[in-house]
């Protein structure tokens, strides 16, 4: 397995141009997935339902890939990114400069919605629900996750020749699929920018350990099985 440490590619603006897509984009999927979690009520509970914010937030993924997708691949999430270095699409050094800037993009959009909000409540904090361990947490964001970036590698795949609206918006709905499914359980992180940014505002880090390990495992587990047994190849 060949990997590409990408140290000439430094040098360029292309390189740099992707860092910057990649915090810019990061930092309106968070402001969309901060602001569709509000509970807003007007004599009867008005806030978003799991599958309203798995819409908002899939369709959001779509909407800020199809933007930046061209510069950077439009990651936007850390565990895909990971992904992409194990399976490589990506070199080591751009993919090692894609998360910190995914992450202050994380948080700068996460600011926006806590300073732009009255009467803020919540900013969409990923926390476990009553009754789920850690370790079941820890499980059910691996697995998600590994569902979310396999998908990645399959329909990005150059050897499909699938055209990227229709590749981003698949990736909108795999999402979705991921948040209704999750949402009850763990809130659906399956990627620690949107985890970090929404933590870092309201500073609750209860468990915060089960938003990086479990996607950050998914991510690489994907990424393996993908480029090893499930590649699209020949016959």
């Amino acid at each position: 397995m060949e990997i590409d440490f990408g140290v000439d590619q430094i040098k360029t603006l292309k390189f740099w141009r992707a860092i910057l897509a990649e915090f810019f984009g990061t930092t309106i999927f968070l402001l969309c997935v901060t602001t569709v979690c509000q509970p807003w009520s007007s004599g009867v509970d008005a806030s978003a339902n799991h599958i309203e914010i798995g819409i908002g937030i899939g369709l959001a993924i779509s909407t800020i890939a199809m933007m930046i997708g061209h510069v950077s691949g439009g990651h936007l999430n850390p565990a895909v990114t990971l992904g992409m270095i194990f399976g490589g699409r990506i070199s080591v050094l751009q993919g090692l400069l894609y998360i910190p800037a995914q992450l202050v993009g994380g948080i700068v959009g996460s600011a926006f919605t806590y300073w732009l909000t009255p009467n803020l409540k919540t900013l969409g904090v990923t926390a476990l629900n009553a009754g789920v361990t850690p370790a079941q947490g820890f499980g059910l964001e691996l697995l998600f996750t590994l569902i979310l970036v396999f998908f990645v590698f399959s329909v990005t795949d150059p050897a499909k020749k699938i055209g990227p609206a229709a590749a981003v918006l698949g990736i909108g709905v795999a999402i979705w699929v991921c948040h209704v499914c999750l949402i009850g359980y763990t809130g659906c992180g399956i990627n620690p920018a949107r985890s970090f940014g929404p933590a870092v505002l309201m500073g609750e880090w209860d468990n915060h350990w089960v938003y990086w390990i479990g996607p950050f495992s998914g991510g690489i587990l994907a990424a393996l099985f993908y480029r090893i047994l499930f590649f699209h190849g020949k016959e």
